[in-house]
């Protein structure tokens, strides 16, 4: 009897470590595909895996479909377009589960026209909840953009709320402003913390999962203002 209730009481306690979040892990890599130069972040919390890139000379953000992953080697997500079709796959080579890899190799094949183009990325930036590598503030790539604009997330190894928000000149890759969130900020959700909705001065920014109004541009002043 009590072997059985030792077994029991083992079972519920591998249980329930399998259910425990694991810690996020999100880094910043920048490399190649093909011969055009990308930056990507790329997050992984309990199998699950987001990215997001963009390719220097343009910068705009490209999403990649979130995928559950239980290789230790090779994984692979679609690249989504404007509509959220797939147009491309990402083969990844060399990532493993939960650990950002400092090289990754892999492939990026076109859905429509078959191509195949090697892809090379190394790892220059990484933040997670004990650490942000190798500054104190790691910047974090969202999905959502504006024609106008993209749109970045500083983040620190010891805050996984959002706290502010840095808008980027897709023209220049410039900073434009920063946006501070109120106190106390917004939970990190990766790529995709970020929403964008309408056009003109019907432009808002919001947060998922997040109470705080967001932020609405105004066309006179040329700036985000708070949501009332």
């Amino acid at each position: 009897m009590r072997l059985l209730d030792c077994l029991r009481g083992l079972a519920l306690l591998l249980l329930a470590a399998w259910l425990l979040p694991a810690q996020a892990s999100e880094g910043v890599y920048e490399g190649t595909i093909g011969k055009l130069p990308i930056v990507m972040t790329f997050g992984s919390q309990n199998a699950l895996y987001q990215g997001t890139y963009f390719y220097q000379r343009y910068r705009t953000p490209i999403r990649l479909k979130p995928t559950f992953s239980y290789s230790n080697k090779v994984m692979a997500m679609d690249e989504l377009d404007e509509q959220g079709l797939p147009v491309a796959r990402l083969q990844f080579n060399d990532l493993m589960n939960y650990r950002q890899q400092e090289q990754v190799r892999g492939t990026w094949t076109s859905y429509r026209t078959g191509k195949t183009l090697p892809m090379a990325l190394k790892l220059v930036a990484l933040v997670d909840s004990d650490r942000s590598w190798p500054q104190p503030v790691t910047r974090l790539l969202q999905s959502a953009s504006t024609p106008r604009w993209y749109f970045q997330v500083p983040m620190q190894g010891n805050n996984q709320r959002i706290l502010a928000v840095e808008i980027m000149d897709k023209t220049s890759g410039k900073l434009l402003n920063t946006l501070t969130l109120a106190s106390p900020g917004c939970r990190n959700l990766g790529v995709d913390t970020l929403q964008v909705q309408g056009e003109g001065e019907a432009l808002r920014m919001s947060f998922k999962d997040c109470t705080l109004p967001g932020f609405r541009w105004n066309e006179g002043g040329g700036h985000f203002a708070p949501l009332p």
